[in-house]
């Protein structure tokens, strides 16, 4: 059943943390990626096709069709065509940073399963399961954000006579003849279409890792707080600190697995926040001044697209934030005090680290939260304030 993951299994049903990225995993595999390290000479084949297009000609392509056939674009083609532009560079950093640090995709997968032995209670099953299947429902929220975007596009674009993303192929000309036309409609849609389903991968990746990370760190918030209160022998005290050892364990594994999907993060979110901005600047200008009625639906889906490989992801790294001041909180309040020598050190050493909250950076210059978020949008709407003090709507019409 394909949309089964998106909802939570029963505890007799076994369930792995790592099942929440399963619909990405095998997005990525089918695109090329040797997730598994088990691909044969054909798989190899078809992955140096698909990094060709991808990284190669698809962003290439663009600007080819800018050299040859700047002259027939209207000013609102070509606000179209500028925002799929950027967004393909983009598209191509993205597709490059997951096929260089393909391992950590499964040394990411690696943490989860020793998360996961630390889950033992029924509730905190019912947890993963819940994660697991709202991880899901995430994914399918791009896909079909996506989906609309690109059918829709399709439709506006069959409609009104012309390519829905006007990409440059070889040898093909739609302005020629129906014949043409409707050959170069469907090679760019079954082309587009593919890299469309394949960014709904790398455009989610750094969400639903992220989004996984914070509900095991909600979870060993709770395991802090639903330690023990009272200890009557040195047994339970032995336990006790074999409790906080444990919960440490499960700490260092949350902080190993931040480390390995950092390379993923980090480059990829930067180039993503300079040219979001640019991208929703170009598109507001294209929707309010120049795009007709009908292409004002594709539009306003890609700019949920848009929005899509940011908010979320800036979301859960400020709630984790907060999670881990909750984390230490829970700690501190805890009757650590009245234990024995052993356990006070302990929980001394451990309170130390965990007033360093987990936090994820673009390229080690600005945090990834919801502050950064919201200067990208202050930037969208700075391209379309200059665009309109420069009458830019009335000299592309010209």
């Amino acid at each position: 059943m394909l949309f089964k993951r998106i909802y939570p299994n029963p505890l007799t049903v076994p369930t792995s943390s790592r099942e929440s990225n399963a619909y990405m995993m095998h997005t990525l595999k089918i695109s090329g990626l040797n997730v598994h390290n088990d691909f044969g000479y054909k798989k190899k084949i078809w992955r140096v096709i698909s990094f060709s297009y991808g990284m190669v000609y698809l962003p290439l392509s663009f600007l080819l069709n800018y050299i040859f056939h700047i002259e027939d674009f209207s000013a609102a083609v070509l606000l179209q065509s500028l925002q799929l532009c950027l967004n393909t560079w983009c598209f191509a950093l993205k597709y490059f940073t997951l096929a260089y640090y393909v391992k950590n995709l499964e040394e990411a997968n690696k943490c989860f399963d020793q998360l996961d032995v630390f889950c033992r209670t029924k509730e905190e099953q019912r947890e993963i399961r819940k994660m697991v299947a709202s991880t899901n429902k995430l994914y399918m929220i791009f896909a079909v954000v996506f989906l609309v975007y690109s059918v829709s596009s399709l439709v506006d674009g069959l409609v009104h006579g012309r390519m829905p993303f006007d990409t440059y192929y070889p040898f093909i000309n739609w302005r020629l003849s129906r014949t043409q036309f409707v050959v170069q409609a469907i090679v760019e849609f079954t082309s587009v279409g593919y890299a469309v389903f394949v960014a709904t991968s790398t455009d989610s990746y750094a969400v639903i890792f992220v989004k996984a990370l914070r509900s095991h760190v909600k979870l060993l918030t709770r395991r802090l707080q639903n330690m023990p209160s009272e200890t009557t022998a040195a047994q339970d005290e032995n336990f006790m600190h074999a409790s906080l050892v444990e919960c440490i364990k499960a700490h260092k594994v949350l902080l190993a697995f931040c480390n390995t999907i950092r390379p993923l993060i980090s480059g990829t979110i930067f180039a993503q926040f300079i040219i979001c901005g640019s991208i929703l600047g170009i598109t507001t200008i294209n929707l309010l001044a120049f795009a007709e009625p009908s292409a004002r639906f594709g539009i306003i889906f890609y700019m949920m697209a848009v929005i899509l490989q940011t908010f979320p992801l800036c979301y859960y790294c400020n709630a984790i934030v907060d999670d881990c001041n909750e984390m230490c909180d829970a700690l501190f309040h805890s009757p650590w005090t009245e234990r024995n020598l052993r356990f006070r050190k302990t929980t001394l050493q451990f309170l130390h680290k965990l007033q360093e909250p987990i936090e994820f950076t673009a390229m080690n210059i600005f945090s990834i939260n919801l502050a950064t978020n919201i200067n990208v949008a202050k930037f969208a709407f700075t391209v379309y304030a200059i665009a309109k003090g420069m009458n830019l709507d009335e000299k592309l019409q010209k």
